[in-house]
């Protein structure tokens, strides 16, 4: 008579057991993600390729509005924008990190059509960073006027393409969401530079962010062509 092979089943508790082992793996790599988060958060980021001049810095607000004026193009580059902050900026720490930061400095990197803005904060003796890109969107209408549009908005996260990069905190990339996090303290930067933001922004007709230079030209052109649109 033909023996049938006797087939073995995994006991409850050797599924269990399985179980227990997955999800203490999850839990270890979540904790590992989240220390290395941190750690990327407290370790600011590398500013050396920022262009910063202790060079005496032009009055911006006199520059553009000379610009304006003469109906010419000009060109500042992120050395002066960054000298002019240092100049003038008023190191006042807003949010929800005033009791306990103070603000060092601000700086600008400008980028082939965007630029960040970096905050560089003392926390307990250490220098923490935390930046927002920016990017400039122009339309033409149908009656040819120019409408000049400010994104936060740094291109698409890398492991997420549909999703676009805010900011940095520390090291560490964040998506647009997280800027609600810290954006009195990006909003107070603002509030100290109404009449540069004014001739800058609303005043210029082309606004082009480049590698190192931000361009202004405050003069209308006949077509879209002209605008690089």
């Amino acid at each position: 008579m033909t023996e049938i092979p006797h087939q073995s089943q995994k006991s409850p508790e050797r599924e269990a057991g399985c179980m227990e082992r997955l999800v203490a793996l999850s839990v270890v790599l979540l904790i590992s993600g989240l220390a290395y988060a941190l750690f990327l958060i407290f370790s600011p980021q590398n500013m050396k390729d920022i262009a910063i001049s202790d060079q005496p810095a032009r009055d911006l607000k006199t520059v553009f509005q000379k610009s304006i004026e003469g109906s010419y193009e000009l060109t500042i580059s992120e050395e002066e924008i960054n000298a002019y902050i240092a100049k003038t900026l008023a190191m006042k720490q807003k949010g929800l990190c005033a009791k306990f930061a103070s603000l060092e400095k601000v700086l600008v990197r400008l980028e082939n059509d965007r630029a960040e803005v970096i905050l560089v904060r003392k926390v307990a003796g250490l220098d923490l960073t935390i930046s927002m890109w920016c990017k400039v969107s122009q339309t033409e209408n149908e009656r040819g006027e120019i409408q000049t549009h400010v994104d936060f908005d740094g291109g698409a996260l890398s492991s997420a393409p549909g999703i676009a990069r805010g900011g940095r905190f520390g090291k560490l990339v964040v998506p647009q969401g997280f800027l609600l996090l810290v954006r009195p303290s990006f909003e107070a930067l603002a509030t100290q530079y109404p009449e540069e933001l004014r001739l800058g922004f609303e005043e210029m007709v082309r606004i082009r962010m480049e590698d190192g230079a931000l361009v202004l030209d405050p003069r209308y052109q006949q077509s879209s062509s002209a605008l690089g649109f």
